[in-house]
């Protein structure tokens, strides 16, 4: 028999060594790869992860990615908070690193047929072309961080679990030596360490100075430690006392400024999304499903220009909280149609 190779990146977790035992269950010749980052503590935990593969019974390689994975994504998310906006690393590395540079290590260099991992999402094909929808576990759904990869990125790929909810995932490798026995973080670099502390290690101290408040209407109000450390919508936190709910609704790094306001300055009544992912031709006049953030819901839109290089939308109801740097993902029904960078407003 001729068994179809598959390469699965393997981090150690539940949901990536249950893609490695469903696979080998339907008869597939699994091969685990593992990323070696620049993190710390990596050497041990490539240990763990090798024993795991050794107890799963399948063969085992690392790819060492640590200068890609500093330029591309390292260097994309400090530079992404000198620019005052807030990054998404996790789509990032997707695009960059997981479904390019990693899938092309399993099928080029390992001769895999088919490159895997432990994402919660679902493939389908459409008129020849292949598309992201929403797995069986929608809680757990991870398409939105996959939203900027591509048609041809999903070529040779496979989600082994797409059909399994957490709980069958958990049941399924509750008696095997994970490597990661925590829930995935939504930063795999940052470990334990203050997401400030590892800023400090990279930008010049000038980006942690005290700065200005402003109201809305652009006045001096007070004194605030530092715009990088503020992020849109944040109420707690900014230490400054007033009669008023005041919320974070614009921060400037470059000017050292924070703007705070009240609520109704947070919602907005349209986005524009740059540098888009195109899955298939989205048209004016279009309505769509688009999310903003990962935990956030749902938002009813309206495409009201569109080229290769901007997308614009409008909101039946205006959204609250639309920070630039995140990604917004549209969606026909439950297929990803398109997606980029939320822009300034």
């Amino acid at each position: 028999m001729n068994k179809k190779k598959v390469v699965v990146g393997l981090s150690g977790g539940k949901d990536s060594t249950t893609a490695v035992l469903l696979l080998k269950e339907q008869g597939y010749d699994v091969h685990a790869l593992t990323m070696k980052l620049g993190i710390r503590d990596e050497e041990v935990r490539i240990i763990k992860i090798k024993h795991l593969a050794d107890v799963l019974g399948v063969s085992f390689s690392t790819v060492d990615i640590k200068q890609t994975f500093k330029e591309e994504v390292i260097d994309y998310f400090v530079n992404a908070y000198a620019e005052s906006l807030t990054p998404n690393p996790c789509v990032v590395c997707n695009n960059e690193i997981k479904f390019n540079l990693l899938k092309k290590e399993a099928l080029e260099n390992l001769g895999a047929d088919y490159y895997a991992t432990g994402h919660y999402a679902k493939k389908i094909e459409i008129d020849g072309r292949f598309f992201l929808t929403e797995p069986e576990d929608r809680v757990k759904s991870q398409i939105y961080f996959l939203s900027m990869i591509g048609n041809e990125a999903l070529k040779q790929v496979l989600f082994p679990i797409a059909d399994l909810s957490i709980e069958q995932v958990r049941e399924k490798v509750k008696d095997l030596p994970l490597a990661n026995k925590a829930e995935s973080q939504d930063v795999c670099f940052l470990q334990d360490q203050k997401l400030i502390e590892f800023l400090q290690e990279y930008l010049p101290p000038r980006y942690f100075r005290d700065g200005d408040y402003l109201d809305t209407e652009g006045d001096k109000i007070g004194r605030h430690r530092g715009a990088v450390y503020f992020t849109i919508g944040q109420r707690r936190g900014t230490r400054f006392a007033s009669d008023r709910k005041l919320y974070v609704v614009n921060k400037n790094v470059k000017s050292n400024t924070i703007t705070l306001g009240e609520e109704k300055y947070l919602y907005s009544q349209g986005v524009t999304i740059v540098k888009p992912v195109f899955w298939r031709e989205i048209k004016k006049g279009e309505k769509f499903k688009a999310k903003f953030r990962y935990m956030s819901s749902f938002s009813d839109v309206c495409i009201t220009d569109v080229s290769d290089v901007y997308i614009k939308a409008s909101f039946e109801k205006p959204v609250r909280s639309i920070t630039p740097g995140q990604v917004g993902a549209f969606y026909d029904n439950e297929v990803i149609v398109a997606a980029g960078f939320i822009d300034h407003r």
